[in-house]
């Protein structure tokens, strides 16, 4: 699964950086966001306005997200 790592990418360009990423991958895709809420928030409402959804690639790590084409 193809993954985009955001650890020391700034808010500012996260936006930019999940549009890019989706619109070039196959989807399902992982995004790994980190610890931080902020992060997090950012690209779910980025994946949200792209039309995907997100989920949790495990119960036990939010740190990581899965983008899929339809709500599981």
């Amino acid at each position: 699964m193809d993954t985009l790592d955001l650890h020391g990418e700034t808010y500012e360009r996260v936006q930019q950086s999940v549009h890019s990423f989706i619109y070039n991958h196959e989807l399902p895709v992982r995004i790994i966001t980190g610890k931080s809420n902020a992060m997090r928030k950012i690209v779910v409402d980025t994946v949200t306005l792209l039309g995907y959804h997100t989920h949790y690639e495990r119960l036990v790590n939010e740190g990581s997200l899965i983008v899929t084409e339809q709500e599981i």
